[in-house]
């Protein structure tokens, strides 16, 4: 049985997408009323924010409390810009997957206890996987449709997990497929999903190019 991290208390910001994993980061326009107070806060205080997916259906509740995902990922403000208008713009830098525990203010923004998820594999040595990875995103740089550029990814040198975590939330996936992916407690597992998901994309790509070696700017990679 796993133990559990002594919580933390910080405020969510429900997304319908996800868009922050560990080790990367993600910028956000901050606009609403309510997320207005709450980047107040946050800046006022310890810069640290949790982001978690909204479920489906959350329309229909969107300015009460809807529901989102069981897992999340903190992340601390690494720069922020106050406009004109009094809205923000953001980026977090996340820090690690979270657990949502007890919600201890809902009204205007939720805030609630976290508990750290760590990926049980986080120490080991992924060189061999690195080199999977980025031999398939060179493929991809040369003949994916010109609007999924891996470039930039292809020659970071992020150590692996940011790597690996900026390639799950660049691919082009449903976001329960993107949710998964950041659901994953093992980065070999997520790392191999990933690999599946490319390689699934690039037969499609041989497919088509051998019914029209031109006709790739057409394929959409989803």
């Amino acid at each position: 049985m796993k133990k559990k991290t002594k919580p933390i208390f910080a405020p969510v910001f429900p997304l319908p997408t996800v868009n922050l994993f560990p080790e990367i980061t993600a910028s956000y326009h901050i606009f609403e009323p309510r997320y207005l107070e709450m980047i107040r806060s946050v800046l006022e205080g310890d810069g640290l924010l949790a982001t978690g997916t909204l479920m489906p259906g959350f329309e229909a509740e969107y300015y009460g409390t809807p529901e989102i995902y069981p897992v999340g990922c903190l992340g601390q403000v690494q720069s922020y810009e106050k406009l004109e208008n009094g809205s923000y713009n953001i980026v977090l830098e996340g820090l690690y997957r979270v657990g949502f525990g007890q919600l201890i203010k809902d009204n205007p923004y939720r805030v609630a206890g976290l508990h750290e998820l760590p990926e049980h594999d986080h120490a080991e040595d992924f060189k061999n996987e690195r080199e999977d990875l980025l031999l398939r995103l060179n493929y991809l740089v040369e003949h994916a449709p010109e609007n999924h550029d891996f470039s930039p990814i292809v020659h970071s040198e992020e150590p692996f997990t940011s790597l690996l975590n900026l390639v799950a939330r660049t691919l082009p996936l449903k976001n329960e497929e993107h949710y998964k992916l950041l659901a994953m407690d093992s980065i070999r597992e997520r790392t191999n999903k990933i690999l599946w998901y490319i390689d699934d994309q690039i037969e499609t790509i041989e497919l088509f190019k051998q019914v029209d070696p031109k006709i790739t700017d057409d394929i959409t990679l989803n």
